[in-house]
């Protein structure tokens, strides 16, 4: 993002956070106590990520955390409360020229509009609810591949991938711990993390030594992962160092053979900008075995396919992790979500297993993607 987008989105993220405050001070009763606490509260909450993000790695532990938390948490929820306020100037301008409140609420206006504001903050709390639900339980998506004609496996692989665990100061040691828990259950010959195991702050999971945890992860053949775009934001050097002391084999722009039955091709993400091509890493493997390519950010579908790539993998969307941004996900990328074939490939893009900003997962569900990679003479 250059310099001028950041401070047009700056600036108009401001602006919208102005028109917030406003619309909040209208609906709260006339007492100079109840303005000034809810004018604290508000630049708090609303400037709360810019502490996290700047100063993050410079706060506190706990300090960092909780602005980290009720920064993520604005950031998430900010779109409802805005449509919340849009929402009830469209019905006042309705009110205006076609009289559509009824006498009550014209009687009683600033009761209504304390009220309408109460209202607001219940859906939230209750969209809050239902999306850390879907965000702290997630689904295991199975699927059973079969390799292309001529490429031929002696068994089964069971693999497990996962993408966008976001570790730091929102998906901390005991959250990880469940999921690698729920990993090892499904008893995996592969492991792979689609990018974006750290979030921005790797500072806060050595405190954590979440290491620890990701030690734990068991597989027949190994556990593998390649950088994405927050792992460069944590400081990509420190990253790639702690991933291969947490028992993770790093695949950056290299390829490993796996058990001599397929070939497992780790991309770097998008973020360097001299990433090697496609064709340039799987130079020289042999044509027999199949090819797994593993790419955070859902790119280079085309070249995957003209390679003669069996599987590729992503993440980095979430699936838009919240209604309606996964519409919107859907038409920026060919495959913002799910599974696709073209030609003789297979696409998956993650919804991932974390998330950003806040535990809230809306019209979206976290997962843990299980594919059973089949040869086609031993496929049903």
């Amino acid at each position: 993002m250059n310099l001028f987008r950041f401070l047009f989105l700056l600036v108009f993220f401001i602006l919208l956070n102005i028109y917030l405050f406003n619309r909040g001070w209208q609906a709260m009763p006339d007492n100079r106590v109840v303005h000034t606490v809810y004018t604290l509260l508000y630049i708090f909450t609303s400037t709360a990520i810019f502490f996290a993000i700047f100063a993050g790695n410079r706060l506190p532990v706990a300090t960092g955390r909780i602005f980290e938390l009720v920064g993520g948490y604005w950031m998430i929820l900010f779109v409802f409360t805005l449509s919340g306020a849009l929402l009830g100037d469209i019905l006042r301008i309705l009110n205006h020229y076609f009289g559509i409140f009824p006498d009550w609420v014209t009687r009683h206006y600033a009761q209504a509009k304390l009220i309408y504001f109460f209202a607001v903050l219940t859906v939230l709390a209750f969209i809050s609810v239902m999306g850390y639900y879907r965000f702290s339980h997630p689904k295991i998506t199975k699927m059973n591949l079969t390799v292309n004609h001529g490429k031929v496996l002696t068994h089964d692989m069971n693999i497990i991938a996962v993408s966008d665990i976001h570790l730091g100061n929102l998906i901390r040691k005991k959250q990880l711990g469940k999921w690698v828990n729920l990993i090892n259950k499904q008893d995996p010959d592969v492991i792979l993390i689609v990018g974006d195991l750290f979030d921005h702050n790797i500072h806060a999971v050595e405190l954590q030594h979440m290491n620890d945890d990701l030690l734990k992860l068991k597989a027949t053949y190994g556990v593998f992962g390649i950088p994405g775009n927050h792992d460069y934001y944590a400081g990509i050097d420190k990253a790639i160092q702690y991933m291969k002391s947490s028992g993770i084999k790093v695949l950056r722009d290299t390829s490993v053979v796996i058990d001599k039955q397929l070939i497992l091709i780790g991309r770097d993400d998008l973020t360097n900008r001299n990433r090697k091509p496609l064709n340039a890493i799987i130079n020289g493997s042999p044509d027999t075995l199949p090819k797994i390519v593993l790419d955070h950010q859902p790119s280079g579908f085309a070249e995957s396919e003209e390679n003669g790539i069996d599987v590729h993998i992503s993440g980095h969307t979430h699936n838009g992790q919240l209604f309606p941004f996964n519409k919107v996900v859907s038409r920026i990328y060919k495959l913002g979500y799910g599974y696709l074939k073209s030609g003789n490939t297979h696409f998956y893009v993650s919804s991932g297993l974390g998330l950003w900003g806040a535990p809230i997962r809306l019209g979206t569900q976290s997962e843990i993607v299980n594919i059973v990679l089949k040869s086609s003479l031993n496929a049903n």
